[in-house]
């Protein structure tokens, strides 16, 4: 076991468990591969959102989200769980909970990470690995997606989601896959992001800010195409402009 930047890591032939010490108790190297779900004391599976496979989980008094990375798209169906990656740190797992881990300290709403897995597949010695996450659960959420099924959202909610976008991009955080099943609102109004899957840090001062443009562009592409895809699906441009005035 080694100690690194805002996390511990335990280490096997096969597998590397980095994790937060306040949170998981010395666990085994790889425990989100096998020992994780022998000790929930509750597992369900969240059947909305995004490609890959995830759980919803209660170990130890922890309302926890356990994600497994899987590819999308036409390699998938040839390849639906494995990636090439020889340093640990660079795979998407890892990167994924350190930027997960520096936007909470950092006080950005994004879920707590609690352990990022890499095990190396099918064999120890393999170039391929598998990967999981582990992250504590926000409870009383619903996703932009599902609210906009069955009701609109005011312009205090749109105003919301507009400014806690600008902090994230004022942050310098830019989130790969911006749809509207990865922002999570609460009752109160609050907003969260969530599935940092190839996201990063960017110099939110250069000139090269293109990317927050583009990252708005990709939110607003995906709530037209849920529009075209439900019924009735309470989103206009009314919502899209007050979120753009509030973004500034």
């Amino acid at each position: 076991m080694s100690q690194e930047n805002h996390g511990l890591i335990e280490r096997s032939r096969s597998c590397h468990l980095l994790y937060a010490p306040n949170l998981l108790n010395l666990p085994s190297a790889n425990y989100l591969k096998v020992g994780i779900l022998k000790q929930a004391d509750s597992v369900e599976k969240i059947v909305n959102g995004g490609r890959g496979q995830a759980w919803f989980l209660q170990v130890s008094g922890m309302s926890l989200v356990l994600r497994a990375y899987q590819r999308g798209g036409l390699v998938a169906k040839f390849n639906r769980q494995s990636y090439l990656g020889y340093s640990v740190e660079n795979t998407r797992a890892f990167k994924e909970w350190r930027l997960l881990q520096w936007m909470s300290e950092s006080g950005l709403p994004v879920p707590r990470p609690v352990a990022a897995s890499v095990c190396r597949w099918p064999v120890s010695f393999s170039p391929l690995y598998r990967a999981h996450i582990l992250l504590e659960r926000i409870n009383n959420v619903v996703t932009l997606d599902q609210l906009l099924t069955r009701q609109a959202a005011g312009e205090q909610l749109w105003g919301a989601i507009g400014r806690c976008i600008r902090k994230f991009h004022d942050a310098g955080v830019y989130h790969d896959d911006l749809n509207a099943s990865n922002i999570l609102l609460a009752e109160d109004q609050s907003v969260y992001l969530i599935d940092f899957d190839k996201g990063e840090r960017r110099d939110s001062e250069s000139s090269e800010t293109q990317w927050k443009q583009n990252n708005l562009a990709r939110l607003q592409r995906s709530l037209l195409k849920q529009q075209a895809k439900h019924p009735q699906y309470f989103y206009s441009e009314k919502g899209w402009e007050d979120l753009l005035f509030a973004y500034g």
